[in-house]
């Protein structure tokens, strides 16, 4: 039966429903099993999920209703008023029993060596509903003598299952990969995947997650603790703006295994494949543990009162002559870190050029920019639940595919439509499997994001204009000079049309939209069509979908301080001094680069000073999430059952700091004064202090989940909209701007005379983009999830595949900038949702020809997954 959207439900009145002789008071149109769970009944069930659509088929949660002669399932079944329910009547508990007998019968009874012992829902069912005996003495029934590996994480043991298929319904219903199904009828049924595997899921473990037995197991857990071996600690997920809320397990100091925390109200027990098996980069990365100074040109490790003297003795005689400085920090560090290296930046080294490898506004700082994007957070950025997000008639996602930048959003959203289905719209470069659920989807040429939200204004005023009888030729003074945007493509039509119908809107903007030529100007045209949107309802919302875990968070600190105008390594005057916390850079090294962080990299190996900070495991702090929710980052080990212990003692042997009081030590040793006290708890305090949209929260109260930063008033933005369009043969197009004299300097077509004949030698646009197993970052070393993808692998349009001669798997050259990349291809259509190549000069569909690299991008060079420029840019793609 369908349940009612909150939304819904709190304009009803409140309905009296007699629970075993107690009569209370529920809002209508929630089952029986919700009503007896919000009263803290126990009433077993196993095949009902949160997240799944009932479908009454385990019969273990059948309750007795006053003049109803038959025994009802409570999971299926909505309350009314006045009635009256029996949950642990004589015929129902009978049944319950009967039903567990059933189960019994053929599950084995192997408990001490299943990994489910322990917190298998079966177990406490039998425990707390009996039946205390068994009365079948047949033999079990018996699938397999060995478990059968099913992919690289799940392993399977199928006489354990109890036929719920709760793995099969969350695969299908929220995960939208249908990797696996169920085969045979009655007592023979087994789930499984086609040809006994599941190669082709997203590796995302919901289906281990949400199975009530041990039927599937973690292939990297099995056999390696019990739960009451483990010592939990609940935190944040670092892989992506969702905000997923995360128990990690560990066991003698080790992480054993990440689960999704079970009462999230964020991610509700769903997790990605980065997020459920990808955390074990805090072992398994190559981790600074010492302070290390250049000496005879080679890093060696000395102890911090040496690292610290060699700081003073280098950097004090470049501060006295007034040596320029700028910092780097990654957005993946907590609200705390982030705000006490602006402060310690702009204090110690008296500079404003700090900079924050933030998805959407890493390749540019064009005058405004920051500004702008600051004023957009402030003024129409909404703060709330994605869960009530997803309850709007109409989600617009913009400039991404969201399943690959932010799979648990995906999940929600899919899982959010099948119990309620709403108007989805897409527009993206790339393919995403939501396209099979949206009204409408667009293609656009990457880099011309400014010009599809004008399309799209224009568009938009059109409709209303028609709508009040008014004539098309009055324009006003936002879109002038683009009318030949006319006609429009049918897509962005039949969107604007879809808009221009609805009640309630939510925007999902992805961070493809603001990584093109001209982000300030696509900034201004955001803030456009939101004003556009909202005169056909104030019901609008706007949330960003960021790639880093903390991405709106460091914009929000960004806001306390002025920012850089221009990106770091196209400025006219690179720094003499610069400190980088935790990002790698594709940039020539400074006269003096101090690097501080967790991990080994690239950029670590260039610098003079080398300063080792909290991995992800043992720092605390707060981030901030995709909904404007201020999330606490515990370490791990830290929630113990006798106490807490002390940060950072995970590894003895590692004598790393917390960031913070590296940056309060470099202070005092070049004597700049003090920085402020070095707990995260402390300078949270002046963070909801300084910042308005942080003011009122309280460090005790952000466990209560309902712990959102506030929307601040700003300046209003002044529109500045620029456009290059073009027209052929009576349909309108995006013409490709060309790329300036720089950035055929930083980014050249150099394929060889000997090749320039061919084919493969056409110039390409190439976009990067995130993976959905792999990233430029510190995670980029989980085993786990090299196991899963082992190399880098390009995917090309059918169209160039044919074009180009090339066949499955044959191995191609990219070529760009001085790099080269050897991968084996993959064509097909049904393949293209990753990061695009584009030819450059395309100038109808993005679809029509398209070249696509993505994998494991680790193996990309780093000037090209770090690149600061604009992209796309010129590649190009041939045989050896």
């Amino acid at each position: 039966m369908p349940v009612l959207p909150l939304n819904q439900r709190a304009a009803l009145t409140m309905i009296k429903v007699t629970i075993n002789g107690v009569c209370h008071e529920f809002t209508p149109g929630i089952t029986i099993l919700e009503a007896t769970r919000q009263l803290g009944l126990n009433l077993p069930t196993f095949c009902n999920h949160q997240l799944l659509k009932p479908v009454a088929s385990c019969r273990v949660c059948l309750v007795e209703i006053e003049g109803v002669p038959r025994l009802q399932p409570s999971c299926a079944t909505l309350i009314t008023d006045g009635m009256v329910v029996n949950t642990d009547g004589d015929r129902a508990t009978q049944a319950r029993q009967s039903t567990i007998k059933l189960l019994l019968a053929n599950h084995p009874l192997d408990c001490p060596i299943c990994d489910k012992g322990g917190e298998c829902e079966l177990q406490d069912t039998v425990l707390d509903h009996g039946p205390r005996v068994s009365y079948f003495e047949e033999n079990k029934r018996v699938f397999t003598d060995k478990d059968p590996i099913l992919n690289k994480v799940i392993i399977a043991n199928s006489n354990r299952c109890i036929q719920c298929q709760r793995c099969v319904r969350v695969c299908d219903e929220v995960v939208g990969a249908s990797a696996i199904g169920v085969i045979g009828r009655g007592a023979d049924c087994i789930e499984t995947g086609f040809d006994n595997n599941l190669n082709s899921c997203d590796h995302c473990g919901n289906c281990i997650e949400v199975c009530p037995v041990g039927a599937l197991m973690r292939v990297e857990y099995r056999y390696k603790a019990r739960p009451w071996d483990l010592i939990t600690t609940d935190t944040i997920c670092p892989h992506c703006g969702t905000g997923c809320q995360i128990s990690a397990e560990t066991r003698n100091k080790q992480l054993v295994r990440v689960k999704a925390k079970p009462t999230s109200a964020v991610n509700k027990e769903l997790l990605c494949t980065k997020g459920r098996f990808g955390i074990d980069f805090v072992d398994k990365a190559p981790q600074i543990t010492q302070p290390m100074v250049r000496k005879n040109n080679d890093l060696q490790a000395v102890s911090w009162n040496e690292a610290l003297a060699a700081l003073k003795e280098n950097l004090q005689p470049l501060i006295q002559r007034g040596a320029s400085a700028a910092g780097v920090i990654s957005a993946r560090m907590t609200n705390e870190v982030l705000f006490r290296f602006h402060q310690f930046i702009n204090k110690v080294f008296a500079s404003e050029q700090i900079y924050c490898g933030n998805d959407i506004y890493r390749h540019d700082f064009q005058p405004g920019y920051q500004h702008a994007l600051n004023s957009l957070i402030n003024q129409s950025y909404t703060n709330k639940p994605v869960s009530e997000l997803f309850n709007s008639d109409c989600i617009f996602v913009l400039g991404c595919n969201i399943g690959e930048q932010n799979p648990v959003s995906e999940y929600l959203l899919r899982s959010n439509f099948t119990h309620q289905p709403f108007t989805l719209l897409l527009a993206s470069t790339r393919q995403s499997r939501l396209d099979l659920l949206a009204k409408t989807y667009l293609r656009y040429p990457p880099g011309h994001e400014l010009a599809l939200l004008q399309q799209l204004i224009l568009q938009l005023k059109n409709v209303q204009r028609v709508e009040n009888d008014q004539p098309t030729e009055n324009r006003d003074t936002d879109t002038q000079g683009i009318d030949g945007l006319q006609p429009v493509s049918p897509e962005l039509k039949d969107i604007s049309e879809k808009l221009a119908s609805t009640s309630s809107i939510s925007l999902l903007i992805g961070s493809d939209l603001l990584t093109g030529e001209n982000t300030t100007a696509t900034v201004h045209n955001l803030v456009q069509l939101i004003k556009v949107l909202q005169q056909i309802t104030p019901d609008v919302s706007l949330q960003f979908l960021f790639q880093h875990c903390n991405g709106l968070g460091a914009l929000d600190i960004a806001s306390n301080w002025p920012g850089p105008t221009q990106a770091l390594a196209t400025s006219p005057a690179f720094p003499d001094i610069l400190y980088v916390v935790d990002q790698e850079l594709p940039l020539t090294k400074p006269q003096l680069m101090i690097y501080q962080g967790a991990f080994v990299n690239s950029t670590m190996e260039m610098a003079d000073i080398v300063l080792p900070g909290f991995s992800f495991a043992e720092t605390d702090g707060t981030f901030t999430n995709n909904e404007g929710r201020i999330q606490r980052v515990r370490p791990f080990d830290s929630t113990t059952k006798g106490g807490t212990n002390k940060i950072g003692d995970r590894i003895n042997s590692n004598s790393a700091k917390y960031d913070a009081e590296i940056f309060s030590l470099v202070a005092h040793c070049l004597e700049q004064g003090e920085l402020g006290s070095s707990e995260p708890q402390r300078i949270f305090d002046e963070i909801s202090q300084q910042l308005s949209a942080y003011q009122g929260l309280d460090w005790d109260q952000l466990d209560s989940d309902l712990a959102f930063r506030n929307s601040v008033p700003a300046h209003p933005i002044k529109h500045q909209v620029s456009h290059q369009f073009s027209h052929q043969d009576g349909e309108a197009f995006v013409q490709p701007s060309p790329l300036t004299e720089k950035e055929r300097e930083l980014v050249s077509d150099i394929t060889p005379e000997s090749e320039a004949q061919d084919d493969n030698s056409q110039p390409f646009l190439l976009l990067t983009a995130s993976s959905l197993y792999h990233s430029k970052d510190p995670i980029a070393a989980s085993s786990q999830l090299d196991d899963i993808e082992t190399e880098a692998w390009i995917e090309i349009h059918e169209h160039d595949a044919s074009k180009l001669r090339v066949s499955q798997n044959e191995p191609l050259l990219v070529h760009y900038q001085t790099q080269y990349l050897d991968a084996p291809s993959s064509s097909g259509q049904s393949l293209l949702n990753k990061s695009l190549i584009l030819p450059a000069r395309i100038t109808r569909r993005a679809t029509k020809s398209t070249l696509v690299i993505s994998g494991d991008l680790t193996k990309l060079p780093n000037d090209l997954a770090m690149s600061p420029t604009p992209t796309p840019c010129l590649a190009s793609v041939y045989r050896e």
